[in-house]
């Protein structure tokens, strides 16, 4: 509601504001203002109610507003704050529903957010969200700023997450995200894979276990076990600040263990020969049809030896594997 509407009746007026007109229309006085001006002194009775009307309205605009309509409830992600209230639509509020829309600031306390009928996020301090489309084909939420762990059980790509560079895209897991003001932070995956998307176009993909930068830009980061050995992610470091001979290096020092690394340094790298032909020397392909070249060209073949690749992870490295390799 505009505040002009209180003195000039320009703009739209709130709600209960309107109410609160309809209410005290019967004391409205419709004779012109020279006939007011003869009547040098009103009836005790209409002053009373003049004065109890000035004083119902500064006692509303005095007491704190009530949620926003918006964050009421209908339809989008259920929501609850941790600690303290929240602010939803700028309101603050113990819990509600946030919009198709509508941004969610944690602010100093944390808060609780049900993905539609899929899964939760935990959302830590300081931290805002917005949802931007949710439907039967897909839930989409952007991360603004701040930590959010998130548990996901339904379809791939039925839910995705957006910073201001990157989409993480869910391939049905549970994996945390932290981002600054400026869209940079990193991803760890607990369960599952997620895919790393830029607005380039580059996509990687990141399985459990591992960790990947979340660059202010448009290359994602590249995917790390979380135990991998201090030399690797070193090299990998030293490739994403761009140091000269950088992918020589992590090039020369990998092992097989490290496939699902080389795997995404060859989605996003112009050099994308050199690092297959590594990887055809660590962990060939399953089928003889599938050569460097067909991969670099074939998105088929590219992808039939990236999913072979993240099987020998899982069954080998990854948290849940039984065994390792001999």
């Amino acid at each position: 509601m505009s505040d002009d509407y209180l003195w000039n009746g320009s703009g739209s007026p709130d709600p209960d504001v309107e109410r609160l007109e309809k209410l005290l229309s019967p004391l409205a006085h419709d004779a012109p203002m020279n006939e007011l001006r003869r009547k040098r002194r009103a009836p005790w009775f209409v002053l009373g109610a003049v004065v109890a009307a000035a004083a119902a309205v500064v006692i509303y605009l005095a007491l704190p507003r009530s949620q926003s309509p918006a964050c009421r409830g209908g339809e989008g992600f259920a929501f609850a704050g941790v600690g303290g209230s929240v602010s939803c639509g700028g309101t603050a509020v113990a819990h509600g529903v946030l919009p198709v829309g509508g941004e969610l600031d944690t602010g100093a306390h944390e808060a609780s957010l049900t993905i539609a009928d899929i899964g939760t996020a935990q959302l830590g301090k300081q931290t805002r969200v917005r949802l931007d489309r949710t439907d039967r084909e897909r839930h989409q939420l952007a991360l603004e700023r701040g930590h959010m762990h998130a548990k996901v059980n339904a379809p791939p790509r039925l839910f995705s997450v957006t910073t201001k560079h990157t989409e993480v895209v869910d391939l049905g897991c549970e994996y945390t995200i932290d981002v600054d003001d400026s869209g940079a932070g990193s991803i760890c995956v607990m369960t599952g894979i997620v895919e790393l998307a830029t607005k380039s176009g580059a996509v990687v993909v990141a399985p459990e276990g591992s960790c990947a930068a979340i660059f202010a830009g448009q290359q994602p980061g590249v995917p790390i076990a979380r135990d991998a050995r201090p030399a690797l992610v070193a090299a990998v470091k030293a490739y994403e600040r761009g140091e000269s001979n950088a992918l020589d290096h992590l090039l020369a020092i990998a092992e097989r263990r490290d496939a699902i690394t080389l795997l995404a340094v060859a989605a996003i790298d112009s050099r994308a020969r050199a690092v297959l032909e590594r990887l055809m020397e660590l962990s060939p392909p399953p089928d003889a049809e599938i050569s460097v070249d067909s991969a670099l060209t074939d998105p088929l073949h590219f992808g039939a030896w990236r999913n072979d690749i993240l099987e020998i992870y899982y069954g080998m490295w990854g948290p849940r594997a039984g065994t390792k390799e001999p």
